[in-house]
C-alpha cells in the first residue's frame, strides 16, 4: 500500500460540510439543548425523563455521516495500483552503455570482462522481452552503436562484436557516454545501465556539469568483486542518485537490475494519475447497501426529527 493515494484529493474537503450537517442534525434531535432555552438547567435535569432503550440504536444522522463519508472517499478516487494494459506489457526503455577498453579483456571473469558483459546483456534482454534497448560503447570517445529498438537479436549481435581495436581512442570518456544515453532515451523513467570494470567519479562529475540529469543510472560492475574499487563505484552512483550492482556468476545481479528498471519506471508513473486504477468503484456496492436502510419506515422522519 506504499503507492496508496487519492486521484482527486480536493473532494476530501467536502468532509467538513458533510460532518457539519451531521452535527447540526444531532443538535436538532437533542431535547435537552432545546429545553435549556426555556427552563432553568438546575430544574431541567429533574423534569426530563430519559426514554428506556431496549436495544442499541444508531441515530440516523450518524448513518448519514457514514454514507456521505464513503461517498466522498469514492469521489476522491482512492488508488493503490497501476492499470494493467492489455496492449503493452512493458513500456520501459534502457540504454546499455558498454566500456570497451583493453582492461575489459582481463580474464578475472571468464572468458573475459567484455565477453561476459555481452553475455549479461543477452541474459537481461531475454528476461525483458518487451523492453526497448539502445546500445552505446565508450573508451576515449563515446558512440551510439544502436538507437532504441525492440529487436533484441541485433542488439546482442552488435554487443558481441564490440572490441577495443575498433574504438578510435583509448580512455575513459564516461561523461560523453552518459550524455549520449540521456539524449537517446529522452524520457524520465528510463534507465541507463553502465557495464564497466571501473568508473571515474571525476568524469561523472564532468557529465553533471555538462547537463546530465533526469535519468536513473545503474553501474553494473563487470569485474570480480575482489578487484572492484567499491569506493569509486559508490561515489559515482551517489553523484547521480544512482545504484551499483556487483557481478555475480549466477543470475542474482540480473534479477537486481531488472527489479531496479521496474522500480525506476513505476516511480515516474506514480506522478501520472492516468496510469492508476480508480478504487472508488469498489465502495459503490457498500454505499448502495447502506442506502437500502433508508427505505426502512420512519428512517427519513428520524433523520430530520425535531423535538
Amino acid at each position: 500500500m506504499s503507492a496508496f493515494h487519492f486521484l482527486r484529493p480536493e473532494f476530501l474537503l467536502l468532509l467538513f460540510p458533510a460532518w457539519l450537517l451531521v452535527w447540526w442534525l444531532l443538535k436538532q434531535q437533542s431535547d435537552k439543548s432545546k429545553w435549556k432555552k426555556v427552563i432553568d438547567p438546575k430544574l431541567l435535569k429533574h423534569l426530563l425523563v430519559e426514554p428506556e432503550q431496549n436495544h442499541a440504536k444508531v441515530p440516523a444522522p450518524w448513518h448519514l455521516g457514514l454514507v456521505l463519508t464513503l461517498l466522498i472517499i469514492a469521489l476522491s478516487g482512492p488508488s493503490w495500483k497501476l492499470k494493467e494494459s492489455p496492449f503493452t506489457q512493458d513500456d520501459t526503455k534502457i540504454a546499455l552503455v558498454m566500456k570497451v577498453t583493453e582492461s575489459m579483456l582481463i580474464t578475472d571473469i571468464m572468458p573475459n570482462r567484455l565477453s561476459r558483459a555481452s553475455i549479461k546483456i543477452e541474459d537481461l534482454l531475454k528476461e525483458r522481452a518487451d523492453t526497448k534497448a539502445a546500445l552505446l560503447a565508450y573508451s576515449g570517445t563515446a558512440h551510439v552503436v544502436l538507437p532504441l529498438t525492440s529487436d533484441h537479436s541485433i542488439v546482442k549481435t552488435f554487443a558481441q562484436a564490440l572490441d577495443p581495436k575498433i574504438m578510435p581512442l583509448e580512455g575513459d570518456n564516461i561523461q560523453d557516454a552518459l550524455l549520449l544515453a540521456m539524449n537517446e532515451l529522452e524520457s524520465e523513467g528510463s534507465t541507463i545501465i553502465v557495464l564497466t570494470d571501473a568508473v571515474s567519479p571525476s568524469n561523472v562529475k564532468l557529465a553533471l556539469k555538462e547537463g546530465f540529469k533526469g535519468m536513473d543510472v545503474i553501474f553494473w560492475q563487470i569485474i570480480s568483486p575482489q578487484l572492484a574499487n567499491e569506493a569509486d563505484f559508490k561515489s559515482a552512483a551517489s553523484m547521480l542518485n544512482g545504484q551499483t550492482v556487483k557481478y555475480s556468476g549466477d543470475d542474482e545481479d540480473l534479477k537486481a537490475i531488472s527489479s531496479m528498471i521496474d522500480k525506476n519506471f513505476k516511480n515516474v508513473a506514480q506522478g501520472d494519475n492516468s496510469k492508476y486504477e480508480d478504487g472508488g468503484y469498489y465502495l459503490v456496492p457498500l454505499i448502495f447497501l447502506l442506502l437500502l436502510l433508508w427505505a426502512r419506515q420512519g428512517f427519513i422522519a428520524e433523520l430530520w426529527r425535531r423535538s
